[in-house]
């Protein structure tokens, strides 16, 4: 599908960047112009050097440019392989609303804001008051795009848990028609904690000066939205497996059942009939268990990243 094209999702990702860097470089201009070279020095090297947000925030910005753009990929998937009656037999068409509901987006988006904002008062940018606002606000953005990308992978899964029990009335394996969705699923929620990682590398190590209310105790919060993340973002990178296999082992028993009736039109004997049958079964079932598998070599580098997080806490 278009939507994923790798040179399209490279683009974006490179906006994302070019955006954060943007930031950076106006940010650094304003205090220049106001507060003078010293304060711009501060903020620049803390952007880019002490806390990485250069790399983080244009990290997250761009998944969250490439969710957005490409958003319509599993409603497009899910509609061209299923007819309106069939989908209106599950709840997808009420998961879609939550999915695409703009309001409830910047809801969760901003609620994230406000709790990262408390998080960074508590532990205090070493930088003077502009400054530190200007951080804050990069800092704050970044839960916010984080919060946006996760809550539609959420959503994202709920729409194809109501596809669980639906009813297949032809094959969708035969041409492969959801593996878009295993794609799309994969490759943001893996981006998103490759983000998380980061994000967490850089802020939990970063050099805050935590003069706050509760002074060094504020560190823990740093940790809590990646090691709340990550988990959810690893099951939703998998889930989309669970139900693809369900459905394609349904196409293959309506295949199957197809094949017997064409059989029967046919002058062969009924040993000829169950052979073709069983051979068709078997080789359908094994690529299917080959496309599908869950094995250590295909996991997604979430876990990976997950135990360098726990050595990253274990370490401090």
């Amino acid at each position: 599908m278009s939507e994923l094209s790798p040179f399209r999702l490279m683009y974006l990702m490179f906006w994302g960047l070019a955006i954060s860097l943007g930031y950076g470089l106006f940010a650094s201009l304003l205090l220049y112009l106001t507060h003078g070279l010293h304060d711009a020095k501060l903020f620049f090297h803390a952007y880019t050097s002490s806390f990485g947000t250069v790399v983080s925030l244009g990290l997250i910005l761009g998944t969250a440019l490439i969710v957005g753009k490409t958003q319509s990929v599993i409603p497009s998937a899910i509609e061209s392989a299923f007819r309106p009656k069939q989908l209106e037999a599950t709840r997808y068409s009420h998961f879609k609303k939550l999915f695409a509901n703009r309001q409830r987006s910047i809801m969760w988006s901003s609620d994230m804001a406000v709790a990262s904002f408390l998080i960074f008062l508590l532990c205090k940018f070493p930088l003077p008051f502009l400054a530190e606002n200007l951080m804050i606000l990069a800092g704050c953005a970044e839960y916010a795009f984080g919060v946006y990308v996760g809550r539609k992978l959420f959503y994202s899964g709920l729409m194809l848990n109501a596809l669980h029990d639906i009813k297949v009335t032809r094959n969708l394996f035969k041409n492969h028609e959801l593996d878009v969705v295993d794609s799309y699923v994969n490759i943001t929620s893996t981006l998103t904690i490759v983000f998380g990682f980061v994000h967490l590398n850089n802020y939990f190590n970063g050099p805050f000066t935590f003069n706050g209310a509760i002074g060094e105790s504020a560190r823990t919060f740093l940790a809590v939205p990646a090691f709340i993340g990550t988990p959810v973002l690893l099951i939703f990178n998998f889930y989309p497996r669970i139900v693809l296999r369900k459905l394609y082992s349904k196409s293959i028993d309506v295949e199957i059942g197809n094949l017997k009736r064409r059989l029967k039109n046919r002058s062969l004997s009924a040993f000829e009939m169950l052979s073709y049958v069983i051979e068709f079964e078997k080789q359908s079932r094994d690529e299917l268990r080959y496309r599908m598998r869950l094995t250590l070599s295909d996991l997604p580098i979430g876990l990976a990243i997950l135990v360098m997080a726990i050595k990253i806490l274990m370490g401090k």
